[in-house]
């Protein structure tokens, strides 16, 4: 099984999760970093998922499901900001679309640097 860490970094709370991972499992995973982010009265969360194996990009029915899951979790409270690798972005950004009509304000981002940039609002 993977690796997981969390780590805040200035106003920025950090999750990276790498080696062999199952989908569901990842995002419970980043789900409880969600509420972990918000507990500490912090709203800019960074997920890094760039080293993770075993996992296929998610299905439109997937990414339904993963984004109304963090919805609920950071809905009004928490910004995402997700690092992946580009097999995983798709091109009509459906989940980050779908996220936003349920209140909660994410990306998706091929680079930390990218990320934490507009984390920081540059």
């Amino acid at each position: 099984m993977g690796q997981s860490s969390f780590e805040v970094v200035g106003d920025i709370a950090c999750f990276y999760i790498s080696g062999e991972q199952d989908l569901v499992g990842g995002v419970h995973q980043i789900t409880d970093a969600i509420l972990r982010t918000k507990a500490r009265g912090m709203d800019k969360l960074l997920v890094d998922i760039t080293s993770i194996s075993g996992v296929e990009p998610p299905s439109v029915e997937m990414r339904f499901w993963l984004m109304g899951e963090w919805a609920k979790a950071g809905r009004g409270a928490v910004r995402l900001a997700l690092v992946t690798r580009p097999e995983f972005i798709s091109e009509d950004r459906f989940g980050i679309a779908f996220g936003m009509n349920q209140g909660f304000i994410s990306n998706l981002f091929e680079t930390r640097e990218r990320a934490l940039e507009w984390l920081s609002g540059r």
